[in-house]
């Protein structure tokens, strides 16, 4: 007779094979990441470039393909190649970015949502605006666009920042049968939906809504000499941006219409959650002034010229004063991993693509690609127009926003050089859309993955009514954007 098969012998077995399959899956990314860079510092160096910026290339390519595919975690991957290539090009490349006041920006406005979550002064927002206004669930929709919005200035992580509203959302739609399981439809999917909807939006409507809007502004201060402030984002973006935030909840609302029109009385269930919060807190209190500062001194400490107010300054402050105030501890700080990730990958990757400015690549990269692809014999326009469709094209192959604008802007960057295209438009457009072209899929935005795994939308619903967003941020820029711009005088 047989011996029956040892199930605990046949799981071990399963688990041997995966791992061996996942390793050599690691080594061959790892071996594409390492191997192309290599080639190319083979290979003679271009005319035009200097052996040494030939060899930062190769670096800036082996950050590249470290991110995209990934054969570690992006702070992994990126501390290794920056290790081994600091013997060979010196640490004034590989370790300059580190020491970069945008690259610090961007972990203190990320680190800072902590508070939010901490404290409990983001719930207590969204519970105090349900139960004035909460009747309808076009309603409701609008409430979640302003509870997102008082926070989007001074969180700058957008997922962060739907980690705090959308769970408040969600219990009411679970408070009237509607699950992930059970009847999505009836007002679940459609809150679902318009969270990452309304994330985007609000994420480009101010400078410090998302970390990747700190990139991108450094790029084009890079690339081509346009600095752009928290005030002159916020100039630009209220009209186009804001627009675009107030259609949100209408546009979902008929793609994507709940079976729930009418939600009765739900103060019940707000009050019940703001009884559980208890009075508001002192460091509820405490944070909210220092909130409120914050946002001003990003709105006018440009202006002060008896001490130096930068947007970076005023994010670092405004840091250093919830830690001052026992808000946030080091344990909170530390506990941040998406902050510190994003400033391990990013800062070598700010510290390459300056030492590649400096070294004239991107505008041999521009002259380079001009002679093939003919830009300046289009118009300006329509050039800009067609270089604003493939940024946003390419989205479908980017699982990682930051990733994104920092790899492939520059070549964006650099073939605008190229044509007649208004510098300034062409700037501010990725500047927006660096968010909204996030919505075209469900992997575009850390907001997108964290909505989209409750599981209350498929990945058709998500892609269907994303793109339909972006088709009204388009137009809505270029009818109302840009006639508003030159309102404004920028171009």
């Amino acid at each position: 007779m047989k011996n029956p098969v040892n199930p605990n012998l046949e799981k071990e077995q399963n688990s041997l094979e995966t791992n061996k399959n996942r390793n050599l899956k690691t080594l061959i990314k790892l071996a594409i990441v390492v191997i192309i860079p290599l080639l190319l510092c083979m290979l003679p160096t271009p005319a035009g470039l200097e052996t040494n910026t030939w060899h930062i290339v190769a670096l800036y390519i082996a950050l590249l393909l470290g991110l995209v595919i990934k054969p570690f975690s992006e702070p992994v991957i990126t501390l290794i190649i920056i290790g081994i290539s600091s013997v060979f090009l010196g640490t004034d490349v590989t370790y300059s970015g580190y020491g970069s006041k945008m690259v610090w920006f961007i972990a203190s406005v990320t680190i800072v949502c902590a508070a939010f979550v901490k404290t409990g002064l983001g719930k207590r927002i969204a519970y105090n605006l349900l139960t004035r206004f909460g009747k309808t669930s076009l309603g409701l929709g609008y409430i979640m666009v302003f509870v997102d919005l008082i926070l989007s200035p001074a969180t700058g992580s957008n997922m962060s920042r739907a980690s705090i509203d959308y769970p408040i959302f969600r219990n009411i739609a679970e408070s009237v049968g509607s699950t992930p399981d059970e009847n999505p439809r009836k007002l679940g999917a459609y809150l679902t939906m318009l969270m990452y909807v309304v994330s985007i939006s609000t994420a480009a409507l101010f400078m410090t809504g998302m970390a990747t809007n700190a990139i991108t502004v450094s790029l084009i201060d890079q690339m081509l000499g346009i600095t752009i402030t928290w005030m002159s984002w916020f100039k630009a973006s209220i009209v186009p941006a804001g627009l675009v935030l107030f259609l949100g909840p209408i546009v979902v609302y008929k793609l994507y219409k709940p079976e729930l029109k009418n939600l009765g009385d739900i103060k019940p269930l707000m009050h019940e959650g703001l009884k559980e919060m208890g009075p508001m807190k002192s460091d509820e209190k405490i944070l909210a002034v220092l909130f409120i500062l914050a946002v001003f001194g990003w709105m006018f400490g440009g202006k002060i010229t008896v001490v130096s107010l930068s947007m970076q300054v005023v994010a670092f402050v405004f840091l250093a004063l919830t830690m001052l105030f026992g808000i946030l501890d080091w344990n909170d700080i530390i506990a941040q991993k998406g902050a510190w990730n994003t400033f391990v990958w990013y800062g070598a990757f700010y510290g390459v693509a300056s030492a590649l400015s400096k070294a004239g690549f991107y505008q041999w990269l521009a002259s380079f690609l001009e002679g093939y692809l003919k830009l300046s014999q289009l118009n300006g326009m329509v050039a800009m127009i067609l270089l604003l469709l493939m940024s946003i094209a390419v989205r479908y192959f980017f699982v990682s926003n930051s990733a994104y604008v920092a790899s492939f802007y520059p070549v964006i960057l650099a073939l605008t050089l190229t044509t007649d295209a208004p510098i300034m438009v062409m700037a501010l457009l990725l500047c927006f859309f660096a968010a909204y072209g996030a919505l075209l899929t469900h992997y575009g935005n850390g907001a997108g993955i964290y909505t989209f795994a409750t599981g209350y939308c498929t990945q058709k619903d998500f892609w269907t009514v994303g793109t339909a967003m972006v088709g009204v941020a388009l137009v809505v820029y270029l009818v109302i954007g840009l006639p508003y711009w030159k309102l404004l005088g920028l171009w």
